[in-house]
């Protein structure tokens, strides 16, 4: 090979790990953006689009679909009264084949009552809830199974942050 040809290929070669080496860094693991998707139907109140992405046979679609405790109830007039705003959201993921467990480790949701207009009702640093998801791989979607918090409780008004 001449030494024109060599370089070529060791830049191209260079070029590919560089591209591949970016994504696997920076790229969102697909159970992640399914997460980022679920905040985003909450902060819109569509609970139904929520639904979308939890796996009704898993500990929240159980929670959900048999309406435990008034969870599916609590959460739908908490959703009347009140609008909820995230920002700066900050997700890990850690993943094992068809698992994944998404951690939130930072941003602020910001709560506003849908009778008043103009200051929140409360403002919450989101970086010490350690709230994680539990998410599992069924066919092409990655779908939420469980949080590490009771549900009930949480919509209760006891707030883990």
């Amino acid at each position: 090979m001449s030494g024109k040809l060599k370089l070529a290929l060791a830049i191209a070669l260079a070029v590919v790990a560089g591209v591949v080496g970016y994504t696997q860094l920076f790229r969102a693991h697909p159970a992640q953006s399914t997460v980022k998707q679920v905040f985003e139907r909450v902060e819109a109140g569509d609970v139904d689009g929520v639904m979308e992405n939890v796996d009704p046979e898993g500990q929240l679609g159980t929670v959900w679909n048999g309406n435990i405790d008034g969870a599916r109830d609590k959460l739908l007039s908490f959703l009347d009264r009140y609008r909820l705003e995230f920002n700066g959201l900050k997700l890990g993921t850690r993943a094992e084949g068809n698992y994944a467990e998404v951690k939130l480790k930072g941003g602020r949701l910001t709560v506003y009552s849908r009778q008043e207009n103009g200051l929140p009702s409360a403002v919450l640093d989101l970086g010490e809830s350690d709230l994680v998801f539990e998410m599992e791989k069924k066919g092409e979607k990655w779908l939420v199974e469980a949080i590490n918090y009771d549900i009930t409780r949480l919509l209760s008004g006891e707030l883990p942050f």
